[in-house]
């Protein structure tokens, strides 16, 4: 029989060649040596979307619902994360308000049981948090989102938890590191109150009252003598906890940010900024406390750009090389508006570059399947970044974009990551080397790449 009138055999005649050769049509489905191990796919997490779960800390005087607007809104509708619901510690325990109907428990808001505690109080309170965040989790870190006092409260945790913190990044906003010169009103009050205790007004005795009184209809929903007012005093206004703090040892394997405003307030007031308008007249009448410098000072009205830099505090300061873990990003905005830029603010607490942790390679249960497996962390939810393999063998070139479900945040020895397996492409023989090309880019546009080279059979 002649091959010539029936040409549509020599395909045939060809693949059963290849089939008597290599084992079949599909290079990858042969017997595979038995030193490759055999792929076992882990259990995806079935409460978290993202390697590190987030904690919102409220600033001084504030409720946990600071961040129900502008926050919550973002992480929610523009990344499909979820609120796990609301922190609750007190001195029995702690308690989590659940909001909502879903599963999964991405990122927490935080209230402290005294809104005015010191700095100490709350953070023993934070310990608590972060404690059951990872109990309920599984996730080895957090990453801690401070408003003011709050981010002061999670760089004060950092600094008793050097080598036990379990904190991938710390994100500060409008917070005092080196204190506030409006906290030394915390100086005004003790001095008037301890003047009237003792009777020791004299002949003043009746402007120290109506000094007091003054004080007390100024104080609204924060009292001037409160623990944490005496917290954010300058070291030179007497503040002891600031100037402890900002010498303390803190690890260097946190990321750190710093959120700073840095505006000028009479811009703010010749626009008609009632903000701008209420800082200025907030400084205006500090000046017998405080100095005339105070009417300048650069930041965001309450405190200076100095002040909200952690790179700025002594202990960083003392060698250069510390400087370079944190870094500082700006906002226009005075210092009761920082959250109304909440859609960087909270953009900024998930975007980083990915990072490849490792790829390998295995063959499935039956032996015969060769699979690359990959893994890598990154901040967003898995919809949220693209994974692409470019597989290359003798000149021929397959790309293989990964679909989002076949990516699993998984627990392993080094932590949660997210894992994917992939099948070889069909057509290349595993006989021969076979060079993976792998790309990571994430919604941000941030990514990273790595080569993986199968040298064969």
């Amino acid at each position: 029989m002649s091959l010539r009138l029936f040409p549509t055999m020599k395909p045939i005649i060809a693949c059963i060649v290849f089939m008597l050769v290599f084992g079949g049509c599909s290079s990858t489905k042969m017997a595979l040596p038995e030193y490759l191990p055999v792929y076992e796919s882990a259990r995806p997490s079935n409460v978290l979307q993202i390697p590190y779960p987030i904690l919102l800390l409220h600033g001084l005087g504030q409720k946990a619902t600071v961040w129900d607007k502008d926050a919550i809104e973002f992480y929610e509708h523009d990344l499909g994360l979820q609120h796990a619901g609301i922190l609750r510690p007190n001195k029995k325990g702690i308690s989590l308000d659940k909001k909502g109907s879903g599963t999964f428990m991405d990122f927490f808001t935080v209230q402290f049981s005294n809104p005015v505690d010191s700095v100490e109080g709350w953070t023993k309170e934070l310990e608590q948090c972060i404690q059951f965040v990872r109990e309920k989790t599984d996730a080895d870190k957090v990453i801690l989102i401070g408003y003011s006092m709050g981010g002061l409260t999670g760089r004060n945790y950092l600094t008793k938890h050097v080598k036990d913190h379990h904190v991938q990044r710390l994100i500060t906003i409008g917070s005092p590191h080196q204190g506030s010169a409006y906290a030394k009103v915390y100086n005004w009050k003790t001095s008037v109150n301890t003047t009237l205790k003792e009777g020791k007004g004299g002949l003043l005795q009746p402007i120290i009252e109506q000094a007091a009184e003054l004080i007390r209809k100024a104080e609204r929903d924060v009292p001037y003598d409160s623990p944490a007012v005496r917290d954010l005093r300058r070291p030179q206004d007497g503040g002891w906890f600031i100037e402890k703090s900002g010498n303390r040892e803190h690890p260097l394997d946190v990321e750190y940010i710093s959120v700073i405003g840095d505006v000028d307030i009479m811009k703010e007031l010749s626009a008609l900024n009632q903000s701008g308008a209420k800082e200025l007249l907030r400084r205006i009448m500090g000046l017998l406390g405080l100095g005339v410098e105070s009417l300048f000072e650069g930041g965001d009205g309450v405190v200076s750009a100095s002040s909200q830099t952690i790179n700025e505090l002594p202990w960083f300061r003392s060698q250069p090389g510390r400087q370079r873990i944190s870094q500082t990003i700006k906002l226009s905005s005075v210092h009761e508006e920082h959250l109304r830029n909440s859609n960087e603010i909270q953009k900024l607490s998930l975007e980083d570059q990915p990072e490849f942790k490792g790829a390998e390679f295995y063959r499935d249960a039956s032996g015969n399947q060769l699979l690359l497996v990959i893994e890598y962390t990154d901040y967003l939810p898995k919809n949220e970044c693209k994974v692409t393999i470019d597989f290359k063998q003798s000149g021929i070139t397959k790309q293989i974009i990964v679909s989002p479900k076949d990516i699993s945040l998984v627990k392993t020895s080094s932590g949660l990551v997210k894992q994917c397996a992939i099948n070889m492409p069909m057509g290349f023989n595993v006989n021969s080397a076979i060079e993976c090309s792998i790309m990571i880019k994430n919604a941000f546009g941030r990514q990273c790449s790595a080569i993986k080279s199968w040298r064969g059979i």
